[in-house]
């Protein structure tokens, strides 16, 4: 019954059945709209921002809500989070220690999680353990050039499997979704509608029904942000169809749905709170540290047409070989053949050879 029909029901009805369908989730609840459902039930203040999120098997570290300043404020307790947001926006952008710093936060929460004989996370692998399943973490899909979130969880999953090890149980199975056809530009300013259409067309390749085959399989998708929930429910509705035996999602931010489900484009302004979209020194400090790995969305800042006309004297402020790392990334993700990125991507060119750093055909010298 699609969840639309649930709200004719009497509320003590509603919430009775909303938690009968929280306590186990069915791939059915994905496309019955259970997520407007709990949206609803949240803005008439019956259930809590943390039920809103665990609604299709998630969890978040932080809950967040914009206030009129342009600011975003903790929802559970009402403080200002200038700190955690301008943390994220530089980690955003590829901010090594930002980045650094959010992977401890998750790491912290996991480990603390499993140290709870009953907590979800322990029973997880407990029972993973005695049936011999797999327990695999899934991330954005990436096509050549990894977004914060396949850098972040990569970071947790390395450091979270020291801990089962020595707990015996078994350790996470890091599956790197590819993505096939280039990735959707502006994602993070799209409408829910528009993210539906490009998570159906154009995002990740997720494992098919052979992934599932030998063994148990328990799936744990890991974002940096809950926004509309279009790529989470998209990976639960695939992976639990196909044949995984449990889905859990891990956030570290979720945004108050009363905005985001109406306004997607909140997830920008909190992308924006350190990093906005002018090559400053902001932006040279990320990339000058010797650590700095290129991020999809750092790429688009770099070499749009909204920057071109700054972008040859930002050259000088960034070290020569990060930019050659900036270069083979681009190129590698096709932006080369994007009409908006070619001219800075050919100043850089030029840039690289007059260092010595390309061939005349555009290529690397190996030193």
């Amino acid at each position: 019954m699609p969840w639309t029909e649930v709200l004719k029901e009497p509320v003590d009805s509603q919430l009775s059945m909303f938690r009968q369908a929280t306590a186990r989730i069915h791939v059915d609840h994905v496309k019955a709209g259970l997520r407007a459902f709990a949206a609803d039930l949240f803005t008439r203040d019956l259930i809590s921002i943390a039920d809103y999120v665990a609604t299709l098997g998630g969890n978040a570290l932080n809950y967040l809500t914009p206030d009129k300043s342009g600011l975003f404020r903790d929802m559970v307790t009402g403080v200002e989070a200038s700190t955690l947001t301008e943390i994220y926006s530089r980690a955003k952008y590829g901010g090594v220690s930002d980045i650094h710093f959010l992977a401890r936060e998750l790491i912290d929460y996991l480990c603390d999680e499993l140290d709870r004989p009953d907590s979800q996370w322990s029973n997880l692998f407990r029972n993973a353990k005695a049936c011999g399943d797999n327990v695999v973490m899934m991330t954005t899909g990436w096509r050549n050039v990894p977004s914060t979130a396949n850098v972040l969880y990569e970071i947790v999953v390395e450091e979270v499997n020291v801990k089962l090890a020595y707990m015996a149980w078994p350790t996470i199975i890091n599956v790197k979704l590819p993505r096939i056809a280039p990735p959707c530009e502006d994602y993070a300013i799209l409408s829910i509608e528009e993210r539906e259409r490009v998570n159906l067309m154009q995002d990740h390749v997720i494992p098919a029904e052979n992934f599932y085959r030998w063994g148990g399989v328990h799936v744990i998708f890991g974002d940096d942000v809950l926004v509309t929930g279009a790529t989470a429910d998209k990976v639960l509705f695939e992976s639990m169809r196909s044949g995984a035996k449990s889905f859990r999602a891990l956030y570290l931010v979720a945004i108050d749905p009363r905005v985001a489900l109406s306004d997607a484009s909140v997830e920008e302004r909190l992308n924006g709170m350190a990093v906005g979209k002018m090559l400053d020194d902001t932006v040279a400090s990320l990339l000058s540290s010797p650590d700095y790995q290129p991020i999809l969305r750092t790429l688009r800042l770099l070499f749009g047409e909204g920057n071109r006309e700054t972008f040859a004297a930002f050259l000088p402020k960034v070290p020569a070989l990060t930019w050659l790392r900036l270069y083979k990334s681009a190129l590698g993700n096709e932006f080369l053949g994007q009409e908006q990125c070619t001219p800075s991507l050919m100043m850089l060119r030029a840039y690289l050879t007059e260092f010595g750093l390309l061939n005349s055909d555009g290529r690397a010298i190996f030193q």
